[in-house]
């Protein structure tokens, strides 16, 4: 059985909170909830229409890696190592993420101005709704940033307002002014000088309040750059979504939409580079050879037609022709000397390497040097796009230039390589050259004449043909060039999303909020409340027994069980006196002291009615005045106090003398009496004793009323003639700290019998044992309605009424 209850208390001591208790506690302050809840919910509806809205747009685009082709380059770049390398992609997402791309889109955009319409209490974007144009005089640049607020009031007028803060070369200027205006004309002061116009499918006058503001490009550009965002939709493809997030979702889809085209167009411009740098040296060279080749037709036809010279000779036409070949092979090798050249001297004054010209525009059909030239074109033009807002330590800028530093080592050795080969090969022609000179040398002298001038011709010619292919090749290339970026999905309005929770979201939650914090603010102060709330409060700090709950008493009259013995106070003093009937049955008489630890308690309270219904069950109670420090029993039972305990136990007076009657029939009282200057002292006398024994011999019960126990002794003393001792603990104003002190008193034998009385419990207060009595108010209202003959009083009353 040991075991049982010792199992059963360690159970008790882990259980956790008593959701019962928490709900009781928090059902007690309803109406705070239902302020509250009232609060959030009243809060988040005006939070729903005080706050725009925040969407996320979104478009995604492919940008696709380039064909794992097998160069030189591969060999350098580790591309054969295996494994997907993002950096292109990378590098291309911060080229559409970078401050030029996104500063030509708003140019392209022309966002010069921002239009705002008043919606009740906030002011919301008109986006492509604007009920009129501005104008701007080139010659004059408006301030951006402020406010400029338009009331119209007539077809042909309107009142203008501005307010906010102009900062020239860092001084701050208060701009505020109020002035009127005129539809198509300019509206001039020292800040600004503008037109409204109305647009054309404007008739009436527009409604509300209008404000817009100049924008500033820099500034406006910083703002989307932010706000972009731009990455890989999977690690493994190649598929970029841009996200933007704004207020006006039209006006975030256009903004990527027409984004998303600049990028395409730039990437464009870059691929196409080399052929439009190409052309243009092609353009140049043909117009110095077609001069040339002009001069020289003309030259041959008139040698020809002074001379009577129609045709060479077969000897003649062999030399020249020979002579064409080798010429012809040395001109081409020379062509591609001076392009080594050049591309050595860009290499090494570090010149704009996007000017380089392809090596197959002079017939270089060098596949690794082809390939060198335009992956150093496109890294160079990729850094600049990327330097406009990339600083000197980001990432990418810096892999650019480990990149750029790589390609111009692997492309000057290539090129000092092709040098040396080009001239190693115009030394060789030139020997050629020479030895068909001195064929030539030995025909007639007409003949060396006029083969000069053919093979002239013919090599102007020869070059000639060959840069008009090489541009129609150029112009072919251009003209089917595409790009590789293709648009997966457009951003629009349409599929915007919203950013945040929703207004059905918000709503329950600021009800939420609203409950919590005045549920938070109740368990804080339950948490560090120290005073006696509930039943358990007195349970978990005492084994005590409880032996009576006395409920609230809203009577003023100290005597409130004789004064309305039908109330629900006087039945709980009934269930206190069931219980010291158990407690006390085996004592021929009754003496109880009352105590209490600290003052207002209720000590006197619980003493005088305790003693009312003990009387009123044909009983015959004393009730004695023992706190004779601060005396009261005297005046709530209207009897003088010059005689009494103190004046008995020095023996000025007999016991039958302090006895004195009350109003309530069986019920006696012995007041404190005068107040002594000793009262520990002379209840300690033996005479204290010997009233107590002649009180046990003529009355049924005793009742002490003594001073609290925690200031004064007198108490504890007055406890040792008794038989029950019980301590008053008042709801709500005793802690619990005063039960150590009792149980302190229990434990050292100091007081022995001890009982405790709970008073002042309100209706659905005192843990779970106020339903009994709330029930019992109901019963009891129910029950009295109704006189001995059992017919409902309150029902004859009606009857009486109609």
């Amino acid at each position: 059985m040991e075991n049982i209850d010792n199992i059963y208390e360690v159970l008790k001591e882990e259980d956790g909170p008593d959701i019962k208790k928490i709900i009781y506690l928090l059902l007690r302050q309803w109406h705070w909830f239902l302020l509250f809840g009232a609060l959030g919910f009243g809060g988040a509806y005006s939070y729903t229409r005080l706050t725009k809205p925040t969407y996320s747009v979104s478009g995604s685009i492919l940008i696709p890696e380039k064909s794992n082709e097998m160069d030189l380059k591969d060999l350098f770049s580790g591309a054969l190592q295996g494994g997907q390398d993002n950096t292109k992609i990378n590098n291309q997402i911060e080229i559409l993420k970078s401050s030029f791309t996104i500063n030509h889109t708003l140019l392209n955009l022309n966002w010069r101005t921002s239009w705002y319409k008043k919606d009740l209490f906030i002011w919301n974007g008109i986006y492509k709704q604007e009920p009129f144009d501005v104008q701007e005089t080139q010659s004059f640049i408006n301030p951006s940033g402020i406010k400029i607020y338009i009331t119209p009031t007539s077809q042909n007028s309107y009142l203008v307002s501005g307010v906010g803060e102009l900062n020239v070369q860092g001084k701050i200027y208060i701009v505020k002014f109020n002035s009127k205006g005129e539809f198509g004309h300019p509206f001039r002061n020292e800040y600004f000088n503008f037109t409204i116009l109305k647009k054309i499918n404007i008739s009436d006058i527009p409604d509300g309040k209008y404000y817009f503001v100049f924008n500033d490009q820099r500034e406006m550009t910083l703002a989307y750059q932010i706000r972009l965002d731009a990455t890989l939709k999977d690690e493994k493809s190649d598929i970029v979504l841009c996200t933007i997030k704004g207020e006006e979702p039209e006006k975030e889809s256009d903004f990527l939409n027409e984004l998303i085209k600049v990028y395409i167009r730039q990437k464009m411009e870059v691929q196409n580079e080399a052929q439009r740098r190409s052309l243009d040296f092609i353009n140049t060279q043909l117009a110095g050879i077609s001069d040339s080749l002009d001069r020289a037709g003309t030259k041959s036809t008139e040698f020809r037609s002074r001379n009577d010279i129609i045709d060479l000779g077969a000897e003649g036409t062999l030399v020249m022709n020979t002579l064409k070949e080798v010429e012809s092979e040395k001109a081409q090798t020379q062509m591609q000397l001076d392009y080594f050249r050049n591309v050595l001297d860009y290499l090494e004054k570090n010149g704009d390497l996007t000017k380089l010209v392809s090596p197959s525009v002079v017939g270089i059909e060098d596949a690794s040097l082809n390939a060198l030239v335009v992956n150093l074109g496109e890294l160079f033009s990729r850094r600049q796009v990327l330097s406009f807002t990339a600083r000197a330590n980001n990432p990418t800028l810096i892999l650019l230039d480990k990149e750029l530093a790589q390609a111009r080592t692997r492309l000057n050795e290539n090129i000092r390589n092709l040098i040396d080969n080009a001239n190693r090969s115009i030394n060789s022609l030139k020997d050629r050259q020479d030895k068909i000179i001195l064929q030539l040398n030995k025909l007639p002298q007409k003949e060396q004449q006029m083969i000069n001038i053919q093979r002239q011709f013919d090599l102007t010619n020869e070059i000639y043909t060959f840069m008009l292919q090489k541009r129609a090749e150029t112009n072919i290339a251009l003209a089917s060039s595409i790009s590789d970026v293709q648009i997966i999905e457009s951003a629009s309005p349409d599929t915007a999303l919203s950013v945040g929770l929703t207004r059905k979201t918000i709503l329950p939650i600021g009800f939420i909020l609203g409950l919590s914090l005045p549920a938070g603010f109740i368990l804080l102060v339950n948490f560090f409340d120290t005073r006696i709330r509930t039943q358990e409060d007195i349970e978990n700090n005492t084994q005590l027994p409880i032996i009576g709950n006395i409920m609230h008493s809203f009577d003023a009259n100290e005597l409130t069980v004789f004064g309305n013995p039908k109330s629900n106070i006087a039945e709980s003093f009934r269930d206190l006196r069931t219980n010291l009937e158990f407690m006390l049955s085996g004592t021929q008489a009754k003496v109880i002291s009352i105590h209490s630890t600290n003052p207002s308690e209720g000590k006197t309270f619980n003493t005088t009615n305790l003693a009312t219904i003990l009387a009123m069950n044909d009983n015959k109670v004393l009730i004695i005045g023992a706190d004779m420090r601060k005396p009261k029993l005297h005046r709530i039972f209207k009897v003088e106090n010059e005689h009494g305990l103190s004046t008995c136990l020095i023996g000025a007076d007999t016991f039958e003398q302090v006895i004195f009657p009350t109003q309530i029939e069986n019920l006696y009282l012995l007041p404190s009496g005068p107040v002594p200057p000793n009262p520990a002292e002379i209840l300690s006398k033996p005479a204290m004793k010997n009233l107590i024994e002649m009180a046990r011999n003529q009355f049924d019960y005793v009742l002490i009323d003594n001073s609290p126990v925690a200031l004064v002794t007198d108490g504890i003393i007055a406890s040792r003639v008794s038989d029950l001792n019980i301590f008053i603990l008042r709801y709500g104003v005793s802690h619990k700290h005063q039960l150590e002190m009792i149980n302190q008193y229990a434990e050292t034998k100091k007081v022995t019998n001890i009982g405790i009385i709970v008073n002042d419990i309100k209706v659905n207060s005192f843990g779970y044992t106020y339903y009994k009595y709330y029930q019992y108010e109901a019963y009891q209202k129910d029950y009295y309605a109704y006189g001995e003959d059992g017919v409902e009083k309150r029902r004859k009353k009606k009857v009486k009424k109609a």
